[in-house]
């Protein structure tokens, strides 16, 4: 297994749960509101992290045609391979890792990692490698969105350390990094940032503009469905300057 991927996006539990979400979910009112501000009809779109395909699914419906979606794990990927052809949409899904994308560069005019996927790349390492393919895979002009909880500090380091010694699949290696276990009761990963050190680390690694952070429940009005299948999270909106060659 790829050191990217976890286990627990091949668990049945986790399955259904996204599979679920893919059918009945769909976008987000606030991934809908970015999604149709940011990105034309006719883009070439890159759909990061799908899980079962929620977000390809929902942009589909809303008249996206041109849609690449990948995720890391075979059994999600599968599973949305499943829903495609059920539902006779004609997206590309492939198991693919974000660190190591296999597309030319200035392929895509817009790219989305939804559900705070990103952030939970379960080394530091490899999230940087991941916003730097991104980066080059965008067009001039493009843009990526992505969503990520932020560190409360005060939260982190009353909880950071409780399954520390319990997980064997996840690894503590820097501070922000958080093992947890989820709604299925399994464990997880996802490296927290504070929003200074979030800004600081894509500054350092890419020449991505940042063009609107948002809080979600701040911002948006979303379903009851989508509350209890996601807790608040905040979404940043970068662009790749026009005079860049990479």
């Amino acid at each position: 297994m790829n050191n990217n991927d976890k286990k627990v996006f091949h668990n049945q539990n986790t399955l259904f749960k996204y599979g679920n979400a893919a059918l009945n979910i769909k976008l987000w009112n606030s991934e809908k509101y970015l999604i149709t501000k940011y990105a034309k009809l006719d883009d070439d779109i890159l759909d990061l992290g799908v899980g079962s395909g929620r977000t390809s699914f929902g942009m589909y419906e809303l008249g996206y045609q041109n849609i690449s979606a990948i995720d890391i794990s075979s059994s999600m990927i599968e599973q949305a391979k499943w829903i495609n052809q059920k539902l006779n949409y004609k997206i590309l899904f492939e198991i693919q890792d974000a660190a190591k994308l296999s597309f030319n560069k200035n392929a895509f005019d817009f790219a989305l990692f939804s559900f705070n996927g990103w952030a939970g790349i379960p080394s530091e390492n490899a999230r940087i490698k991941a916003l730097k393919e991104i980066f080059r895979t965008l067009k001039p002009g493009g843009i990526y969105i992505f969503s990520t909880h932020l560190r409360n500090d005060e939260q982190y380091l009353k909880n950071y350390q409780k399954y520390l010694v319990s997980c064997d699949e996840f690894k503590y290696e820097i501070y922000g990094d958080y093992i947890f276990k989820n709604q299925e009761d399994h464990y997880d990963f996802m490296h927290l940032y504070s929003l200074n050190e979030l800004l600081n680390l894509i500054k350092i690694n890419t020449k991505f503009q940042v063009i609107k952070v948002l809080d979600r429940d701040r911002n948006f009005i979303e379903s009851q469905m989508v509350l209890e299948f996601a807790d608040n999270t905040t979404f940043f909106v970068l662009k790749k300057p026009f005079n860049t060659e990479i």
